[in-house]
């Protein structure tokens, strides 16, 4: 018998074990399927599964989409087709030797690190420490914050806002925190508080409900001041104040806030599950 022709003599690969394809995949949305050697069903399984992860959180923040069902509908669909194609990836893969993990793992902190600016862009959660917006809002209450409510638009009165504190100079407002406030005044509008009420424009405000009430005179109030003070809010900058006005830190103590330190809208509430709802 003639001796076999090594060309014709193929060595089988060396192989991970399979649930290495499902560490993979959990890394790397589909990589454990691209790897082991389907590349088209791999790449189809990361871009659905990205895509349809950055929909579930832009979607869970719209306030135009009531309560929170399709957003736990999406979260429940993510879910199961992540599991799929988990067992999916319960396949062998070819060995990648030390280099081969090192650049894997370098790649999938690098798709992290871009995942998370771009997830900010579009929704970020919140928990609320204190009772300044109650009852709107109360201690222990997260929130989705809608990142992308002002990029075509700019607030509203009566708008629920999150913005940073580092842009106020304000000795009696600490540095580097998010406060949530409800949006009183405007850009370029003239407020007064007299007898308790809010007067925009020289006329009292009657909408929406926590704006129209007669408890926003507080002794410790700077902004615009007691009585016949009237005060001019700048442009680009807006008037902030707690639904609990006997008891928040807001514009009436460090006046108006520039439109660059809003990152956003709260405009639902997601725990505790007794609260969940969007928030007016």
């Amino acid at each position: 018998m003639a001796p076999s022709d090594p060309a014709e003599t193929s060595v089988p690969r060396p192989t991970h074990r399979r649930w290495v394809g499902v560490l993979l995949s959990l890394l790397i949305a589909g990589a454990g399927i691209f790897l082991a050697g389907n590349r088209k069903a791999g790449l189809r399984w990361f871009v659905g599964l990205t895509v349809l992860s950055l929909v579930t959180i832009a979607v869970s923040s719209l306030p135009v989409i009531p309560g929170l069902g399709v957003c736990v509908v999406l979260t429940c669909v993510t879910a199961v087709l992540t599991l799929w194609m988990l067992v999916l990836s319960f396949k062998p893969v070819p060995r990648i030797g030390v280099w081969g993990w090192l650049l894997f793992l370098l790649l999938a902190g690098l798709l992290s690190s871009l995942e998370v600016p771009v997830i900010q862009q579009l929704s970020r959660p919140f928990k609320v420490p204190t009772k300044s917006m109650a009852p709107t809002i109360v201690p222990g209450d997260h929130l989705f914050v809608q990142t992308s409510a002002y990029w075509f638009a700019a607030p509203s009165r009566g708008d629920v806002v999150v913005f940073r504190t580092d842009a106020l100079e304000s000795a009696s407002l600490p540095k580097g925190q998010f406060y949530v406030k409800r949006v009183a005044g405007l850009p370029g509008e003239s407020l007064q508080i007299a007898e308790g009420r809010l007067l925009v424009n020289g006329h009292p405000l009657d909408q929406p409900a926590p704006l129209s009430g007669s408890n926003f005179g507080t002794l410790a109030m700077l902004w615009p001041g007691n009585g016949s003070n009237v005060s001019l809010i700048p442009t680009n900058s807006y008037f902030v104040i707690g639904d609990n006005a006997a008891n928040s830190l807001d514009s009436r103590c460090f006046g108006p806030i520039p439109r660059d330190s809003i990152i956003g809208r709260a405009t639902k509430t997601y725990w505790p599950i007794a609260r969940a709802g969007d928030i007016r």
